[in-house]
């Protein structure tokens, strides 16, 4: 009797554990990720990439979500294919231009995602609304995570830099021009996905400090119709890790109902160090440090 009540119970687990199950979710401006070695405006060695790989690993993550990647080649240096299927925007080369202080010409800036194998998704594109048809402006790129209960749909962004005002409306800088295009065309991908109840995550390079609570564009995102729109953003309470930029423009935006999937205290930026009071500037592998947060869904 006690056997049969065993096997019972552990086939419940069993049936329980397959409705649901947690995905980790990075972003991580990865900062001109060349796909040769000693090219572009952060020349790598091939022990840079080494060191990367091996700090990926830490990352313990399921979906990463890239930007400043030139190639598929290039992130497949950082994040090796047999472990990850890559997905590049298919954004058309821009033209280079003068690297700052080596001297170099720039690789290309694109986004990406890396979705470790053995999970299930499906790619749907780029969502080239966002370059606003200029060049070198980045598309968004999205693909769908799917299990056996939900679909969770994934963009990875990176959007205009040079905007840091927290009202952009009031800036008469063209960063802010371009800025302020962008907005709406996000907000109604936002909107869009909660009008028909698909849960969405949004995560990468905002270049905005949205974490601010009297920040418009947080505040853009936060309303539809006039009513307020539940919305989560896993840096809320999170600094950045860069010694000289601790606000952070980095995040990763939840709505539709993935807000209400989100691992509570799950949200994390990693850093390049074992503590982040050990790390300084010259130790960073980019200029961003990755953020991340757990869903179950």
């Amino acid at each position: 009797m006690k056997s049969r009540f065993l096997v019972y119970v552990v086939a419940l687990m069993v049936l329980l554990s397959s409705c649901s199950s947690k995905v980790h979710l990075v972003a991580w401006n990865i900062e001109h990720l060349a796909e040769n070695v000693g090219e572009g405006c952060l020349p790598r060695q091939e022990s840079d990439y080494e060191k990367m790989q091996v700090f990926v690993q830490g990352l313990d993550a399921d979906v990463v979500a890239l930007q400043e990647v030139e190639s598929v080649k290039a992130v497949a240096r950082v994040f090796p294919e047999k472990n990850w299927n890559i997905i590049v925007s298919d954004r058309p080369a821009s033209s280079s231009y003068d690297c700052r202080g080596n001297g170099q010409k720039s690789t290309q800036q694109r986004v990406g995602l890396a979705i470790r194998k053995g999970l299930k998704y499906e790619e749907v594109g780029g969502f080239k609304e966002l370059a606003l048809d200029r060049e070198g402006l980045r598309y968004g790129l999205v693909a769908k995570i799917i299990n056996r209960k939900d679909t969770l749909e994934v963009m990875s962004v990176h959007m205009k830099s040079g905007c840091f005002v927290e009202d952009y409306s009031t800036s008469t800088s063209r960063a802010c021009e371009v800025f302020e295009r962008q907005v709406p065309i996000l907000d109604q991908w936002v909107e869009t996905r909660i009008e028909e109840g698909r849960p969405f995550v949004l995560l990468g390079d905002f270049n905005h400090r949205i974490a601010n609570p009297k920040n418009r564009f947080w505040n853009d995102l936060t309303e539809m119709d006039g009513k307020p729109v539940v919305l989560g953003n896993s840096m809320k309470e999170l600094k950045g890790c860069h010694p000289r930029y601790p606000e952070p423009i980095d995040h990763i935006i939840m709505g539709a109902g993935a807000e209400k999937m989100q691992v509570l205290g799950s949200e994390v930026v990693y850093y390049f160090t074992e503590t982040q009071e050990q790390m300084t500037q010259e130790q960073m592998l980019s200029d961003h440090c990755p953020i991340g947060v757990t869903l179950k869904f």
